[in-house]
């Protein structure tokens, strides 16, 4: 573990081709601790997902900094947006994805130029993001946007997502999220603070990531949300079925008073 450290330590840019999403935890921890350009490139059956990484706020880059100051104190995206990583849509900790799934839902089978394709689109984003004057902390570009200060390669998108099965390919903005599994300050400040020691205990259970985050305080929250809907439902069904019960006995009474 200490070996993979210093080799994150050592490089300019973490590449994640791992098979699974649990397996990019570790590196994409890493990768922010250190203040590293790190670069997704995930494959389905037809569809594939590239995307770089934003650097946290508190990377202690020296490259980082740099950045900061040029772009007036934002980081890692336009108007001071700092862009997510590829944990930051997720609202559970990572778990074993293969687990009671057949070959062909484990996305380890693909259309035969998915992989070439991904992995080309991932090798020109590292091109682009380092001939950029902010280079990790460069903005964004979409589909409908050029997203401001352009590099030498020209915009550099945050996440590209193509569909084989139309052939089609779309530039895509994410930001941050405050409670990310993976690149959110209480998650870096743990790891820096125990380091391996931590890593170990997320691995043993990783429900600690969901309590550590606030994860856990969500679901929480929405099952409590979702029991308060149901009982409310429920409430009102009764109601309305005593509503009817009684509006029939009504009429059952007045019927026997006329006979």
């Amino acid at each position: 573990m200490e070996q993979l450290a210093q080799l994150v330590d050592r490089h300019d840019v973490i590449f994640l081709l791992t098979d699974t999403r649990e397996s990019r935890w570790l590196p994409t921890l890493l990768a922010a601790a250190a203040g590293k350009v790190a670069i997704t490139a995930a494959l389905g059956f037809d569809n594939f997902v590239v995307m770089r990484h934003g650097l946290p706020r508190d990377s202690t880059s020296a490259a980082s900094d740099a950045a900061d100051a040029a772009a007036g104190g934002s980081s890692s995206g336009a108007a001071g947006v700092q862009l997510g990583c590829y944990f930051c849509n997720d609202v559970v900790a990572p778990l074993n994805s293969t687990i009671d799934r057949t070959l062909d839902q484990q996305c380890t089978v693909a259309r035969p130029g998915l992989a070439p394709i991904a992995g080309a689109l991932a090798v020109e984003l590292m091109a682009a993001l380092l001939q950029h004057p902010l280079r990790g902390c460069a903005p964004a570009a979409s589909s409908s946007s050029s997203g401001g200060v352009d590099g030498a390669l020209g915009p550099v998108p945050h996440m590209i997502r193509g569909q084989m099965s139309g052939f089609t390919q779309t530039c895509m903005v994410g930001q941050a999220f405050s409670q990310c599994t993976a690149c959110s300050p209480a998650v870096l400040q743990q790891y820096r603070s125990q380091g391996w020691g931590f890593v170990q205990q997320v691995l043993a259970q990783p429900s600690l990531l969901e309590e550590l985050t606030g994860l856990a305080d969500l679901h929480r929250q929405a099952a409590a949300l979702t029991l308060t809907d149901s009982d409310e439902d429920g409430q009102e069904g009764d109601e309305a079925a005593a509503g009817a019960g009684t509006q029939q006995g009504s009429g059952e009474e007045e019927d026997w008073t006329e006979l």
